[in-house]
């Protein structure tokens, strides 16, 4: 992970729950101190394991580096990337129709 790549990150996440205010209660990491990473005052290296599980949550570490997704997503990656580009594209319209507001949610 480059620095840069964390930063936005960061921001992003800020982004998406609304503010530094709602990523500190949410993550329950203090505001200044979400603020001080976002804006490049803390050195990457220095952030805890245990922070950057609580910034996000949803994050996976690649160990060894062989690029397998575990769990859920993983599965349902592997399950993707075996089907053509028409059955995904099948799949993906029914989960649209099936879920707009996740979908509105997640790409506006």
């Amino acid at each position: 992970m480059k620095d840069d790549d964390f930063i936005k990150a960061i921001r992003e996440n800020i982004k998406q729950v609304g503010s530094e205010v709602k990523l500190s209660e949410i993550s329950e990491i203090k505001q200044p101190d979400i603020n001080r990473i976002k804006n490049c005052k803390v050195p990457i290296n220095n952030i805890t394991i245990g922070t950057l599980r609580k910034l996000f949550p949803d994050m996976q570490i690649d160990f060894f580096g062989t690029g397998e997704q575990r769990g859920c997503i993983g599965q349902v990656t592997k399950i993707l990337n075996r089907l053509t580009e028409q059955e995904r594209n099948e799949i993906m319209l029914a989960i649209v129709a099936s879920y707009p507001h996740v979908v509105k949610k997640k790409f506006t």
